[in-house]
This record gives structure tokens, sequence and C-alpha cells, in this order.
């Protein structure tokens, strides 16, 4: 006796709506995030409201400077915006900011930031504070002496390189 193997009957298959996407409708339009305003210039303050000071940035890229910060009324905990313009790394308060004054009032320079000026752990860079802008420049060592060369030379009359 032979045997024959009906085959299953046929099932329809249906996709599922709610696993597919619609591809008639038109996509909602998305805005992207805002951008946070980046500063395009420096501070501009006179030079009786800037105060000058020095540190050494350590091998975890941290400093700190006391004189200045306590002009500046900065705090542990204050949150801070760094920004790179011209080779030089510009810090302003933010309250959105993703970077915070320690529980020392030391301020840890991200490592792009400080490949991006030239900044080595140990080397001096000089802090330019302008207290009415509530802002401090870091200026790396080869910055500080290509602007005294410059100076000098003009001083001097000689030919200087820029």
């Amino acid at each position: 006796m032979r045997h024959t193997c009906k085959p299953p009957p046929a099932v329809q298959e249906q996709l599922i709506a709610a696993l597919l996407p619609d591809v008639h409708v038109e996509p909602a339009p998305h805005s992207p995030a805002p951008l946070p305003t980046l500063p395009t210039t420096l501070p501009t303050s006179s030079t009786d409201d800037l105060l000058l000071g020095m540190a050494r940035i350590d091998r975890s890229g941290r400093f700190h400077e006391r004189r200045l910060l306590q002009a500046l009324s900065w705090l542990p905990g204050q949150q801070l915006a760094l920004d790179v313009i011209h080779g030089l790394i510009v810090v302003r308060p933010s309250s959105t900011g993703p970077h915070v004054l320690d529980h020392r009032g030391a301020l840890h320079l991200p490592a792009a930031a400080r490949n991006m000026c030239g900044i080595n752990p140990g080397l001096p860079v000089v802090l330019a504070a302008s207290v009415p802008e509530q802002t401090v420049v870091i200026h790396p060592e080869k910055v500080v002496a290509r602007l005294l060369a410059t100076h000098y030379a003009d001083q001097l009359g000689g030919p200087h390189e820029r």
C-alpha cells in the first residue's frame, strides 16, 4: 500500500502593520538640537582689567591658580565651558558647561584641547583673566615666546617672523 503525502494547506501570510514602517507617510520633520554658542572673539578688557598668572599643567592635565580664581569668584563646583580659539584655550562660566572646578579649585584641561594647543605636562602656561568678562585665556608657552619675540623685534626694529 502506498501512502501519498499531501502538502499542507496553503497558509496566507499577512504582514503586521505595527512592525513595518508606512512608506507612504511623510516622516515628521526633526529639528536638530541647538548647539551652544561659541565665542568668536577673545576678551577685550583694558589692560587695567586684565590679571596675569602662571601655572604648570600636571600629568593629568590639571592646573590651578588661586589668585585668579578668587578674583573671578570661581569656587569648586563651578561649571565651565572651554573653547580653543587660535591656539589658545578660552574658559568661561556656563550653567551647562561640561567642565567643573574640582574640590581643590583645579581645572582639568581635556587632552584634545591640550594637544590642539601644544600644551604638555610640566611646561608653564600664562593665564590672562578678565574679571568683567569672567573669562580666562590659557596661553601655551610657545605662543607667549612668539608674542614676546615679535614684540622685541618691533621695539628694536629688527626682522621678525609672523
